[in-house]
């Protein structure tokens, strides 16, 4: 089975303020807010860690499980990709 490594589209303007984000959507005409919790998930859409390895980073940054963290983090990472925010992601073997 193959893992993504998602990864934020890089046409976007992204503003953060006060922890959050605004980010607009040139092509679509979208503007998007996301909270404390989303904005960090979306910085690490970087194309270079899988789901679980962002959940991972979090869950470490916080001292929680992992566990409690994987399924937050991918609801918002598929809610991202819902909003059209990430590029078509890139399959890696597992």
């Amino acid at each position: 089975m193959a893992m993504t490594k998602p990864k934020a589209r890089e046409d976007l303007t992204v503003v953060e303020l006060d922890g959050e984000a605004v980010i607009y959507d040139e092509v679509g005409g979208d503007l998007h807010h996301l909270n404390s919790s989303a904005t960090i998930i979306f910085a690490l859409c970087d194309g270079t860690e899988t789901v679980k390895q962002m959940s991972a980073e979090i869950a470490d940054a916080l001292s929680i499980p992992p566990q409690e963290v994987e399924p937050q983090v991918r609801t918002v990472v598929r809610d991202l990709r819902s909003a059209g925010l990430l590029d078509e992601e890139r399959l890696v073997p597992r």
